[in-house]
């Protein structure tokens, strides 16, 4: 993407054999940059802006009510007119459509509505039979070229350029890039195929999409790759602004999740920070009491108005100073020693117990995050998503019902083993449930990631089987930019959810741990 000239070649056959000699019924805006040809039977949409195109749609998309102003002027000058043909010039982004259409005193008329599919200077340009200019989507005057009502019409294409299907090249042509509506991929698989298969290329009506780790793009020239797919012009770029598409909201999900988790994060790590700070209070706990006692033996010796006693420390001989409240009483002052300790050690109690709990959160928050990162699909986030609204880390706006996304686990076929591997920890749950006693549970070493189950066929697994289930481990966890990542492994029976843990949250037992290295 962006389209070149082969790939426009391949869309006006396409157009061109759904729309010949049909009537235009009427004529759309849908947004400011797309017009909308809606036929006899079919519709023509072209886009203006980046990325540039047109297809043919079997179905006409949702239009606004209100036309657009280009829009209503074509009505004026082309609606209930017949396409008689379309002309791509030289095999360039640019062509016409060739339209017969009667003006409003009934004498037919003669038009062509040129298109230039030429990213940001794309444009639609309706010209007479006079050549002339009777209005254009962009209007534009340069020292080259003016686009004005009136003006005679100058087609903008590489006329320098040789043609490939009408023109022999050199070598040179090749290395020069002198060939009308190449791409760079375009001339790549030229140079490794030949003309001769080039064109055979170009003479079926479909084009390739392919899918190269997630960089998508769609080809009028076999690529020859075993993931491409084969389908036809239209439909090729109706699946790759699709997964584009997919792929930004899939990006936009991702974004405001792991905002989130990581607000929610930094917000538990300054609490368990906090708990500890007050836990450490427990180390001044021995000598807060040994001070009261000290000061309880002495309270005699003690009056109104010290500041500080110094006494001795009868278990070590030495002197002990003691600061005091001189406005209150020594009792007073005693009774205060012990409200403190009294308050400390409540304080390290209630702390004690909130780290655990705190800290079994930021547990389970890690283990969100990393379901987050190794998410493939806005499915997989849209389940995630589910988990985080019923467990109030996200508001559920409007109090919608929440919709059920269906699992769709991982699953490994591995030396005739089968392989599965939860996405997140909803999965996780229910992969490490439904496994039989004798499976065996995967899980990278203090690391969050999925759960992996192996399942069992009524005798040992071997260790290649449970080294690939252990590097699966690896890969879908925090730690798949690693190497030697410690995997542990049990039966399924070793594995138990304490009461009230987290989703995805487990415990186990009798394990061994194997070191993989994360698939790349």
């Amino acid at each position: 993407m962006p389209l070149d000239g082969l790939y426009v070649h391949k869309l006006i056959r396409e157009i061109k054999s759904n729309s010949q000699n049909m009537n235009i019924k009427n004529i759309y805006q849908p947004v400011n940059d797309q017009i909308l040809f809606q036929l006899t039977h079919g519709n023509i949409l072209f886009s203006l802006e980046n990325p540039c195109y047109m297809i043919y749609l079997d179905k006409k998309p949702d239009v606004p009510e209100k036309p657009g102003n280009f829009s209503l002027f074509l009505r004026k000058k082309i609606k209930s007119g017949k396409i008689k043909d379309i002309i791509q010039l030289s095999i360039d982004r640019t062509g016409y459509f060739e339209i017969e259409s009667f003006d409003e005193i009934g004498n037919l008329r003669n038009f062509r509505l040129y298109f230039e599919l030429m990213g940001r200077n794309s444009n639609l340009i309706l010209v007479n039979e006079d050549n002339k200019i009777e209005d254009a989507f962009k209007k534009s005057n340069t020292d080259t070229r003016t686009i004005f009502p009136g003006a005679i019409f100058r087609p903008f294409y590489d006329s320098d350029k040789k043609n490939i299907l009408e023109t022999p090249f050199s070598e040179e042509d090749l290395q020069n890039k002198n060939l009308c509506g190449f791409s760079k991929t375009s001339y790549d698989i030229l140079s490794e195929k030949g003309r001769e298969k080039c064109i055979s290329d170009l003479q079926n009506n479909f084009v390739y999409y392919t899918d190269s780790n997630g960089k998508y793009d769609i080809l009028a020239l076999d690529p020859q790759s075993s993931d491409s797919e084969i389908l036809t012009p239209s439909a090729g770029i109706i699946k790759l602004f699709s997964e584009k598409s997919n792929m930004a909201r899939f990006s936009d999900i991702k974004k405001r999740l792991e905002k989130n988790i990581l607000k929610h994060i930094e917000k538990y790590e300054k609490q368990r920070d906090y708990l500890m700070q007050d836990i450490s209070q427990k180390d001044t706990l021995d000598t807060l009491i040994k001070n009261g006692e000290i000061l309880k033996a002495n309270i005699y010796k003690v009056k109104k108005g010290d500041k500080k006693v110094v006494f001795e420390d009868w278990y070590t001989g030495d002197n002990v100073e003691i600061e005091l409240d001189e406005l209150k009483t020594p009792a007073k002052n005693l009774e205060l020693i012990f409200k403190n300790i009294k308050k400390i050690k409540t304080r390290v109690t209630i702390s004690q117990q909130r780290l655990k709990e705190t800290s079994d959160f930021l547990e389970y928050l890690y283990q969100l995050w990393a379901g987050i990162d190794i998410s493939e699909t806005v499915e997989d986030l849209k389940q995630i998503n589910e988990e985080m609204i019923s467990e109030n880390l996200i508001k559920n706006s409007g109090n919608k019902k929440i919709k059920k996304v269906k699992n769709t686990y991982r699953i490994f076929d591995y030396e005739n083993y089968e392989i599965i591997v939860g996405k997140n920890n909803t999965q996780n749950d229910e992969i490490t449930k439904n496994a039989a006693k004798d499976d065996i549970w995967l899980h990278t070493k203090g690391i969050p990631g999925s759960h992996v189950i192996v399942k069992r066929k009524n005798e040992d697994i071997p260790e290649i089987v449970l080294k690939y289930a252990a590097s699966l481990a690896a890969t879908y966890s925090r730690a798949k930019m690693s190497y030697n990542v410690s995997v542990d492994y049990t039966e399924r029976k070793n594995v138990w959810k304490p009461k009230g843990a987290k989703p995805g949250m487990v415990l186990y037992k009798n394990f061994s741990t194997l070191t993989a290295n994360p698939i790349r």
